[in-house]
């Protein structure tokens, strides 16, 4: 049952992530279109941009945790494997859980100062704390997927590593 919730979740942030950035660069492209072509812009354009932007990076930021799917480096993990082994997985998901509360706390208080006062969007009048609010979700649902792929795998996660030379 959890894993079909996870499948279910991890794919409509992938479709969330991939349907925002697809509407940014329709909505750029109509909009540089009518500006150059027309001379007439699409009202509101820039701050609708700014909101599939934040959609499109933290559903994206969700998914690709709950997938364990970051870019590592690894420099020094030759180093870290030999001076601490067995330490290395459970620092690395430390940091993972850890920088996704963190997202998620600050940009939930940032929601909250911006809907305590009372501010909106210069151009189409909208409340600036559903930007932050929106991240604060997205980030909660990654953190929520994060942890049920760690209590299934028993903090074996792991991406299939590609090396570049």
């Amino acid at each position: 049952m959890l894993q079909r919730f996870e499948a279910i979740a991890s794919r409509t942030l992938g479709v969330i992530a991939a349907t925002a950035l697809f509407a940014m660069m329709a909505l750029t492209f109509v909009d540089v279109i009518g500006r150059y072509g027309f001379h007439h812009s699409i009202f509101g354009a820039a701050e609708i941009i700014e909101v599939l932007m934040i959609v499109a990076v933290f559903a994206g930021l969700a998914f690709i945790t709950a997938k364990n799917e970051h870019i590592t480096v690894t420099l020094m993990e030759p180093l870290i494997s030999r001076v601490m082994p067995g330490t290395q997985r459970w620092m690395s998901i430390a940091m993972s859980v850890g920088c996704t509360l963190l997202i998620c706390w600050q940009m939930f208080r940032h929601a909250m100062d911006l809907l305590h006062s009372g501010k909106r969007t210069a151009v189409l009048d909208l409340p600036q704390w559903i930007e932050p609010m929106s991240a604060a979700a997205l980030a909660l649902v990654g953190f929520v997927l994060l942890l049920l792929a760690l209590s299934r795998s028993r903090g074996r996660l792991g991406a299939t590593a590609q090396h570049v030379d």
